[in-house]
């Protein structure tokens, strides 16, 4: 089978598996429950409740030190069997006295085996056919979607497959650390290098252990996973919102295909990283917290005020949802609460009242329990932080207290937990807390609402007004970092465009509708200052690099939204047929327009960190070597290290070549394995593009040139590589000569060279020679 084969089958079996996970599982337990609700806000809601629980259950798991493949196994169906009995009222005991009787006649011979065969048949038939109407319903209310859907998943594979396909490598110089972040999961050591949100490491850990697929082949290919639910979950927040069927299909596409967006605002998506896998969970929260505004005010209007209703299960999805940001990564979060202000402005006049207010923020303190919680746990029970944290707090001046207000924050989030759950338990007993009491609603006086009005004009003029001062920095930013459009102006003409459409919409039309268009419009600007706030002089909240992949996201969200806004405006939202055929029309002439004119994005994705030979043999060898750990050492440059250390050794190729270094007949370097693989650069691999210049191939020349004496990657950068590779290629050279029928060549191309020995441990090889260049 080809490495390329491979690379594809074990992507499908990551894709099925997470959606099978998050979203198939949860669709067996959920869907009598949600059934009424559209096809893409059922997929949310699968999708957040299935990630909560599987990153969850691996935390709870790790802290208890019992996280295995059976107990991930057992933890994960037998819940949803138990579920599926109980909601679906399958009886399950009179089924199984009747295959006791059944096979009780078998035996007495009343009954024969093909008569019981059919009867079983029978009921295979009858659970198909219940599937088989699922299916056919889903199809019906999908199939207008159809041909889009094809369209979108032929753009991923056209822009990205080449990634999956002929760079086989990680995509980013920092996934090896996460890699062993998530062997430490493996190993029951949760927060193995000290505290950090282990989000994805949970749920890449989680598919690995349970698929069987190991866990730098999972960093290697799960980008594209994580990048197509990027893009899904941009498709399901359009759909929930627009009233047209075919504009969030279209917004999509111009996303995922249209070249206009600039290389760096989507580049990191090409690799496995954690702030991009939280971006899977930004705009669930935002539909969520959007849709609980419009369910409240229709609960409000019937008179309905109770703790257990709707809109508290959109809080409690927005809640889920937020918390996933911050056990994923604390930039998501960020971003997310930058949003959450642009709703608070949009929907001013609904937010600040006693009937939302509250609840909003019971939700979003839930959020960050549920986030923090496990954190806490750990620290408090004598884990240390991260690094990376001592680094966020030094960019707001408080490196030093780093540990201390890490320790009040944990303190508080246990007592406001503890404090939580004895006040719930308290007022259950007593009755004073009710889940299905009808509680009188309060009618706010009209002064209050006219005030809380103005309130929001007042921050949204203020907002405006501040974007305006620095509007030509922020275009310069976008420009620089987001969009690059032939005349800059025409985002400031679009902005204009937007702000009119949500104010037409918010005060003369559809209130609701103009409210998201205002907010996100409000985030967008918002984004914009972060984007610029270190040209403006002020401080940098977070890197222009990463802001500018959020901010990217969230623009065909605001053009789909306000498009929206204007066909229903000239249609007046009577003539539903007549939007989806303008609505189809436009798909249609832009997507012809931009294949035309070739306006697609070029490919991206994969990795340029290892050789696609190193991949290769990296997997070869596991495969030789399987049930053989810690028998075998692969001496190459770091990165394999991180990939192997569940299964074998490793050696640092510059170690190696340093410990035989000013050699004399009393140097000895042995490897105490049975095997011993050398990977050794030809034409040395440019690490991470970091190198602007050529980096020569394998030469004497570069081989008479010292080692370098640098620390971490400088052995491995630029043209130290080609040192270090032309001096490893030249020890192989003699090493051969001395022993030539031990000393195999294992895989060789014109860029790469493999070689291998057998030894007996017993009786180990001294690698230490005198090459020539030592």
């Amino acid at each position: 089978m080809s490495m390329e084969t491979l690379n594809v089958i074990q992507f499908i079996e990551l894709l099925i598996g997470f959606l099978g996970f998050t979203v198939g599982l949860p669709a067996l337990v959920f869907y009598k429950k949600v059934k009424h609700f559209q096809a893409s806000v059922r997929f949310l809601i699968y999708f957040v409740i299935g990630n909560f629980y599987i990153i969850n259950l691996v935390q709870v798991l790790e802290l208890v030190y019992v996280s295995y493949r059976i107990t991930l196994i057992l933890f994960t169906i037998l819940p949803v069997i138990i579920a599926v009995i109980k909601i679906y009222k399958i009886p399950v005991w009179s089924y199984i006295k009747k295959i006791e009787s059944e096979l009780y006649h078998y035996i007495l011979r009343e009954l024969g085996f093909r008569s019981f065969l059919r009867h079983r048949l029978k009921e295979m038939c009858k659970a198909f056919k219940f599937l088989l109407r699922q299916a056919v319903r889903l199809l019906k209310e999908l199939w207008l979607d159809l041909p889009f859907l094809c369209i979108l998943i032929y753009l991923i594979w056209k822009i990205c497959g080449d990634g999956i396909l002929n760079n086989w490598g990680y995509g980013a110089s920092d996934v090896p650390v996460h890699n062993y972040w998530i062997n430490g999961l493996v190993e029951n050591k949760l927060y193995i290098a000290g505290i950090y949100p282990m989000g994805m490491h949970c749920m890449l850990y989680y598919l690995a252990t349970v698929l069987n697929i190991p866990v730098y082949v999972t960093l290697r290919l799960f980008w594209l996973v994580q990048y197509s639910m990027i893009v899904f979950m941009l498709l399901l927040f359009l759909k929930g919102f627009c009233k047209t069927r075919f504009l969030p299909h279209l917004g999509v596409i111009g996303f995922v295909g249209l070249k206009y967006f600039v290389g760096i605002s989507y580049s990191r998506f090409g690799a496995t990283l954690p702030q991009e896998f939280g971006m899977l969970y930004i705009l669930p929260a935002i539909y969520f917290l959007l849709e609980y505004f419009k369910t409240r005010k229709a609960e409000l209007e019937n008179g309905e005020n109770k703790i257990r209703c709707c809109s508290s299960w959109n809080l409690l999805g927005f809640a889920m949802s937020f918390s996933l940001t911050l056990s994923s990564h604390f930039y998501d979060s960020i971003i997310a609460g930058i949003i959450c202000v642009g709703i608070a402005i949009g929907y001013s006049a609904w937010i600040w009242r006693k009937g939302y207010l509250f609840r909003i923020i019971v939700s979003g303190v839930l959020g960050v329990l549920m986030a923090l919680l496990p954190m806490a746990v750990a620290f408090l029970t004598g884990k240390e932080l991260q690094g990376s944290m001592y680094w966020a707090m030094s960019i707001i001046g408080l490196k030093d207290y780093t540990v201390l207000v890490f320790r009040i924050i944990c303190l508080i989030v246990v007592a406001i937990t503890l404090a939580g759950i004895l006040f719930l338990v308290r007022g259950m007993k007593r009755k004073t807390i009710s889940f299905t009491e009808n509680r009188p609603i309060r009618t706010d006086a009209k002064a209050i609402l006219i005030l809380f009005g103005v309130l929001g004009l007042l921050l949204l003029a203020a907002t405006l007004f501040v974007g305006w001062n620095y509007k030509e920095t922020i275009l310069w930013g976008y420009e620089q970092h987001v969009i690059g459009l032939p005349n800059t102006k025409w985002l400031l003409y679009g902005a204009v465009i937007v702000l009119i459409i949500g104010i037409i919409q918010r005060y003369l039309g559809q209130k609701m509708n103009g409210a998201i268009i205002l907010s996100m419009f409000i985030a967008e600007l918002l984004l914009g200052l972060i984007l610029v706030s270190g040209n403006i002089g002020w401080p940098m909240l977070m890197e222009p690099y990463r802001v500018c992949i959020y901010a990217a996201y969230l623009i065909p969200v605001i053009v789909i939204v306000t498009v929206d806004g204007i066909v229903n405006l000239l249609c007046f939202n009577h003539f539903l047929r007549f939007q989806r055929v303008i609505a189809f029309g436009i798909a249609t002439v832009l997507l012809g327009y931009s294949t035309k004119l070739d306006l697609l994005k070029a490919p991206f994705g994969g990795g340029q960190l290892e050789m696609n030979e190193a991949i290769f043999c990296t997997t070869n060898i596991l495969k030789d070597n399987k049930g053989k750990n810690n028998m075998w050492t692969i001496i190459s440059a770091n990165d394999e290290l991180r990939m192997v250390e569940l299964y074998g050794r490793h050696t640092e190729t510059i170690t190696f070549l340093q410990e035989m270094e000013f050699w004399n007949q009393n140097k000895e370097v042995v490897i105490p394995t049975e095997r011993v693989y050398f990977y050794i650069e030809k034409k040395p691999l440019n690490y991470a593009g970091g190198y602007n210049g050529e980096i020569p191939e394998i030469s004497e020349k570069q081989a008479k040139k010292a080692l370098s004496q640098g620390a971490e990657m400088d052995a491995y950068s630029g043209k130290n590589r080609s040192v270090t590779m032309s001096r490893m290629y030249y020890w192989a050279q003699e090493f051969q000569k001395l022993y030539p029928n031990e000393f195999k060549v294992y895989f060789e191309d014109e860029n790469f060279v493999c070689y291998y020995i057998e030894q007996n441990v017993y009786r180990l090889y001294n690698f230490a020679i005198d090459y020539g260049y030592n």
